[in-house]
Protein backbone atom coordinates (compact mmCIF):
# COMPACT_ATOMS: atom_id res chain seq x y z
CA UNK A 1 0.00 0.00 0.00
CA UNK A 2 2.80 2.39 0.95
CA UNK A 3 4.59 1.65 -2.29
CA UNK A 4 1.39 2.42 -4.26
CA UNK A 5 0.94 5.77 -2.55
CA UNK A 6 4.62 6.60 -3.10
CA UNK A 7 4.28 5.76 -6.82
CA UNK A 8 1.23 8.03 -7.17
CA UNK A 9 3.05 10.90 -5.48
CA UNK A 10 6.04 10.50 -7.81
CA UNK A 11 3.74 10.37 -10.87
CA UNK A 12 1.82 13.49 -9.78
CA UNK A 13 5.03 15.39 -9.14
CA UNK A 14 6.38 14.48 -12.58
CA UNK A 15 3.23 15.72 -14.36
CA UNK A 16 3.26 18.95 -12.36
CA UNK A 17 6.89 19.59 -13.29
CA UNK A 18 6.16 19.02 -16.97
CA UNK A 19 3.20 21.39 -16.80
CA UNK A 20 5.35 24.07 -15.20
CA UNK A 21 8.03 23.67 -17.88
CA UNK A 22 5.41 23.94 -20.64
CA UNK A 23 3.98 27.06 -19.07
CA UNK A 24 7.43 28.59 -18.77
CA UNK A 25 8.13 27.92 -22.45
CA UNK A 26 4.86 29.56 -23.50
CA UNK A 27 5.66 32.62 -21.44
CA UNK A 28 9.13 32.79 -22.95
CA UNK A 29 7.66 32.80 -26.44
CA UNK A 30 5.22 35.62 -25.74
CA UNK A 31 7.06 38.13 -23.52
CA UNK A 32 10.34 39.21 -21.93
CA UNK A 33 11.21 37.41 -18.69
CA UNK A 34 13.88 37.53 -16.01
CA UNK A 35 16.22 34.65 -15.31
CA UNK A 36 16.29 34.58 -11.49
CA UNK A 37 19.12 32.08 -11.20
CA UNK A 38 21.72 33.16 -8.61
CA UNK A 39 24.54 33.11 -11.15
CA UNK A 40 22.91 35.16 -13.91
CA UNK A 41 20.17 37.79 -13.76
CA UNK A 42 19.66 39.21 -17.24
CA UNK A 43 16.74 40.11 -19.46
CA UNK A 44 16.25 37.52 -22.19
CA UNK A 45 14.55 38.63 -25.38
CA UNK A 46 11.52 36.88 -26.78
CA UNK A 47 11.96 34.48 -29.64
CA UNK A 48 8.64 35.52 -31.13
CA UNK A 49 9.11 36.90 -34.66
CA UNK A 50 6.96 39.73 -36.07
CA UNK A 51 4.53 38.85 -38.83
CA UNK A 52 3.90 40.68 -42.10
CA UNK A 53 0.85 42.24 -40.51
CA UNK A 54 2.91 43.58 -37.58
CA UNK A 55 5.47 45.09 -39.94
CA UNK A 56 2.76 46.68 -42.08
CA UNK A 57 1.08 48.24 -39.03
CA UNK A 58 4.46 49.55 -37.85
CA UNK A 59 5.15 51.16 -41.23
CA UNK A 60 1.73 52.79 -41.33
CA UNK A 61 2.11 54.21 -37.84
CA UNK A 62 5.58 55.48 -38.73
CA UNK A 63 4.26 57.16 -41.89
CA UNK A 64 1.45 58.86 -39.99
CA UNK A 65 3.99 59.96 -37.40
CA UNK A 66 5.88 61.87 -40.10
CA UNK A 67 2.86 64.20 -40.41
CA UNK A 68 3.30 65.53 -36.87
CA UNK A 69 4.63 69.13 -37.09
CA UNK A 70 8.08 69.59 -35.59
CA UNK A 71 8.24 73.41 -35.64
CA UNK A 72 6.35 76.58 -34.78
CA UNK A 73 7.24 79.52 -37.03
CA UNK A 74 6.57 83.28 -36.79
CA UNK A 75 7.65 85.70 -39.50
CA UNK A 76 7.41 89.47 -39.90
CA UNK A 77 6.94 90.87 -43.44
CA UNK A 78 8.28 88.97 -46.46
CA UNK A 79 5.41 89.60 -48.93
CA UNK A 80 3.19 87.29 -46.90
CA UNK A 81 1.45 89.76 -44.60
CA UNK A 82 2.47 92.02 -41.75
CA UNK A 83 2.77 88.99 -39.43
CA UNK A 84 2.54 85.29 -40.23
CA UNK A 85 2.27 82.26 -37.97
CA UNK A 86 2.38 78.59 -38.83
CA UNK A 87 3.82 75.12 -38.47
CA UNK A 88 6.68 73.30 -40.13
CA UNK A 89 8.35 69.97 -40.79
CA UNK A 90 12.06 69.23 -41.16
CA UNK A 91 13.53 66.23 -42.94
CA UNK A 92 16.55 65.02 -44.87
CA UNK A 93 19.67 63.24 -43.71
CA UNK A 94 20.88 66.31 -41.82
CA UNK A 95 17.48 67.99 -41.42
CA UNK A 96 18.51 70.47 -44.07
CA UNK A 97 15.06 70.65 -45.68
CA UNK A 98 11.99 72.32 -44.21
CA UNK A 99 8.40 72.86 -45.29
CA UNK A 100 6.31 75.59 -43.65
CA UNK A 101 2.59 76.34 -43.81
CA UNK A 102 1.90 79.90 -42.66
CA UNK A 103 -1.18 82.07 -42.23
CA UNK A 104 -0.71 85.81 -42.15
CA UNK A 105 -2.53 89.04 -41.39
CA UNK A 106 -2.55 91.99 -43.79
CA UNK A 107 -3.87 95.24 -42.27
CA UNK A 108 -6.37 97.37 -44.10
CA UNK A 109 -4.01 100.28 -44.86
CA UNK A 110 -5.72 102.12 -47.75
CA UNK A 111 -8.01 99.26 -48.78
CA UNK A 112 -11.56 98.59 -47.59
CA UNK A 113 -10.74 95.80 -45.14
CA UNK A 114 -7.98 93.72 -43.61
CA UNK A 115 -7.10 90.44 -45.29
CA UNK A 116 -5.72 87.01 -44.52
CA UNK A 117 -2.88 85.35 -46.38
CA UNK A 118 -1.61 81.78 -46.74
CA UNK A 119 1.94 80.78 -47.62
CA UNK A 120 3.49 77.43 -48.54
CA UNK A 121 7.24 77.70 -48.07
CA UNK A 122 10.20 75.42 -48.80
CA UNK A 123 13.55 76.07 -47.08
CA UNK A 124 16.99 74.63 -47.73
CA UNK A 125 20.06 75.03 -45.47
CA UNK A 126 23.14 73.44 -47.10
CA UNK A 127 25.59 74.06 -44.19
CA UNK A 128 25.52 74.16 -40.41
CA UNK A 129 28.36 75.45 -38.24
CA UNK A 130 28.33 74.35 -34.60
CA UNK A 131 29.90 76.69 -32.05
CA UNK A 132 30.63 76.71 -28.35
CA UNK A 133 27.88 77.23 -25.82
CA UNK A 134 25.24 75.30 -27.76
CA UNK A 135 25.03 77.80 -30.65
CA UNK A 136 24.70 76.89 -34.32
CA UNK A 137 25.07 79.16 -37.35
CA UNK A 138 23.50 78.40 -40.72
CA UNK A 139 25.38 80.84 -43.01
CA UNK A 140 23.02 80.31 -45.93
CA UNK A 141 19.32 79.56 -46.11
CA UNK A 142 17.46 79.75 -49.40
CA UNK A 143 14.24 78.62 -50.98
CA UNK A 144 10.96 79.68 -52.47
CA UNK A 145 7.39 80.10 -51.35
CA UNK A 146 3.96 80.60 -52.83
CA UNK A 147 1.66 83.16 -51.28
CA UNK A 148 -2.02 83.93 -51.77
CA UNK A 149 -4.33 86.59 -50.36
CA UNK A 150 -7.92 85.65 -49.57
CA UNK A 151 -10.38 88.07 -51.12
CA UNK A 152 -12.39 88.81 -54.24
CA UNK A 153 -10.01 91.64 -55.15
CA UNK A 154 -7.43 89.07 -56.29
CA UNK A 155 -7.94 86.77 -59.26
CA UNK A 156 -6.29 83.71 -60.77
CA UNK A 157 -7.61 84.39 -64.28
CA UNK A 158 -8.24 87.63 -66.13
CA UNK A 159 -11.62 89.28 -65.56
CA UNK A 160 -14.00 89.33 -68.49
CA UNK A 161 -13.15 92.95 -69.27
CA UNK A 162 -9.71 91.79 -70.47
CA UNK A 163 -9.07 89.62 -73.56
CA UNK A 164 -7.74 86.13 -72.96
CA UNK A 165 -4.07 86.09 -71.96
CA UNK A 166 -3.94 89.88 -72.00
CA UNK A 167 -2.02 89.80 -68.70
CA UNK A 168 -0.63 86.24 -68.61
CA UNK A 169 1.98 87.02 -65.94
CA UNK A 170 0.00 89.46 -63.79
CA UNK A 171 -2.47 87.13 -62.13
CA UNK A 172 -2.79 88.53 -58.64
CA UNK A 173 -4.08 85.49 -56.75
CA UNK A 174 -0.75 83.69 -56.26
CA UNK A 175 2.71 85.20 -55.99
CA UNK A 176 5.97 83.23 -56.33
CA UNK A 177 8.82 84.39 -54.09
CA UNK A 178 12.54 83.59 -53.87
CA UNK A 179 14.69 84.32 -50.83
CA UNK A 180 18.13 83.98 -49.27
CA UNK A 181 19.09 84.56 -45.65
CA UNK A 182 20.94 83.39 -42.55
CA UNK A 183 20.04 81.74 -39.24
CA UNK A 184 21.35 81.57 -35.68
CA UNK A 185 20.16 78.77 -33.40
CA UNK A 186 20.41 78.22 -29.66
CA UNK A 187 20.29 74.50 -28.86
CA UNK A 188 18.73 73.70 -25.49
CA UNK A 189 20.66 71.07 -23.51
CA UNK A 190 18.90 67.71 -23.33
CA UNK A 191 18.66 67.75 -19.53
CA UNK A 192 16.92 71.15 -19.58
CA UNK A 193 14.38 70.56 -22.33
CA UNK A 194 10.70 70.80 -21.46
CA UNK A 195 8.79 71.95 -24.53
CA UNK A 196 11.46 73.03 -27.02
CA UNK A 197 14.56 71.50 -28.57
CA UNK A 198 16.01 74.74 -29.98
CA UNK A 199 15.19 78.37 -30.79
CA UNK A 200 16.20 79.94 -34.11
CA UNK A 201 16.31 83.59 -35.15
CA UNK A 202 16.54 84.26 -38.89
CA UNK A 203 16.34 86.96 -41.51
CA UNK A 204 15.54 86.71 -45.22
CA UNK A 205 15.86 88.95 -48.28
CA UNK A 206 13.19 88.12 -50.83
CA UNK A 207 11.49 89.24 -54.01
CA UNK A 208 8.45 88.06 -55.94
CA UNK A 209 7.88 87.38 -59.61
CA UNK A 210 5.93 90.61 -60.12
CA UNK A 211 8.76 92.78 -58.77
CA UNK A 212 11.38 90.99 -60.86
CA UNK A 213 9.29 91.50 -63.98
CA UNK A 214 8.98 95.21 -63.20
CA UNK A 215 12.76 95.51 -62.91
CA UNK A 216 13.25 93.95 -66.35
CA UNK A 217 10.52 96.05 -67.95
CA UNK A 218 11.49 99.39 -66.41
CA UNK A 219 15.12 100.43 -65.97
CA UNK A 220 14.12 103.05 -63.42
CA UNK A 221 13.25 100.27 -60.96
CA UNK A 222 16.29 99.68 -58.78
CA UNK A 223 17.38 96.57 -56.93
CA UNK A 224 16.32 98.13 -53.64
CA UNK A 225 12.80 98.60 -55.01
CA UNK A 226 12.24 94.90 -55.62
CA UNK A 227 13.90 93.42 -52.53
CA UNK A 228 12.25 93.07 -49.13
CA UNK A 229 13.62 92.23 -45.67
CA UNK A 230 11.85 89.94 -43.20
CA UNK A 231 12.77 88.51 -39.81
CA UNK A 232 11.41 85.45 -38.07
CA UNK A 233 11.54 83.07 -35.15
CA UNK A 234 11.45 79.26 -35.28
CA UNK A 235 10.72 77.09 -32.25
CA UNK A 236 11.87 73.49 -32.75
CA UNK A 237 9.60 71.14 -30.79
CA UNK A 238 10.71 67.68 -31.99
Amino acid sequence: MKSLVFSLVILFSTHAALACDTDSVSRRDSMLYLDNSPTQKVVIESNTQSTRYDRRVHRRRQNWGELIPTQLVMQYAGNMGLMSWGIGWDYGKHKQWETNLLFGFLPRYHSRRAKMTMTLKENFMPWSCYMKGGWMLEPLSCGLYFNTVFGSEFWDREPERYPDNYYPLLKTKVRTNLFIGQRMTKIIPANRRKFLKSVTLFYEISSCDLYVRSAFMDRKVSLGDILGLSIGLKLQML
